[in-house]
């Protein structure tokens, strides 16, 4: 049986990805290194940082690397796989608020004044699409 761990750094050697066709083949390095860590870990669910796959992606599809040292950090029931130099810290859940607390005056809207009413209609006309403008003109023209 796997020791307990918390923390642990493995090297997995990519050379079988190798055998896969030229397409798939940084696709296939993630499923190596996931396989590479349960053998090691004993753990079923995997997180890949975002910096370890950009390293993958990093010379394309088609040339992957032959060897990648990774770190595993074990959360819960979580192995989260990361480059060596990557560090991580667990994120605690934040406990909400009461919905009591947030309750905030209401302010009540003024009514806009006559010549700011004249204004709005003024705005709404300048907010028709081109097409009924379009269709304005030529009515404004036959009349």
């Amino acid at each position: 049986m796997a020791k307990e761990f918390k923390e642990k750094t493995i090297t997995i050697n990519l050379s079988k990805v190798f055998l896969k066709p030229t397409t798939k083949r940084v696709i296939g390095a993630k499923h190596v290194i996931c396989e590479g860590v349960k053998k090691e870990t004993r753990l079923k669910e995997f997180k890949i940082s975002n910096k370890l796959n950009e390293l993958l992606w990093s010379r394309g599809r088609y040339m992957a690397q032959r060897k990648i040292t990774v770190k595993v950090v074990k959360d819960k029931d979580i192995a989260r796989i990361m480059l060596p130099e990557e560090k991580y810290e667990a994120k605690d859940k934040k406990v909400a608020a009461p919905k009591g607390d947030k309750e905030a005056p209401v302010e009540k809207i003024a009514e806009p004044k006559k010549d700011q009413a004249d204004k709005s209609a003024g705005q709404a006309k300048q907010n028709v699409s081109p097409g009924e403008k379009k269709a304005e003109k030529k009515t404004a023209k036959k009349e």
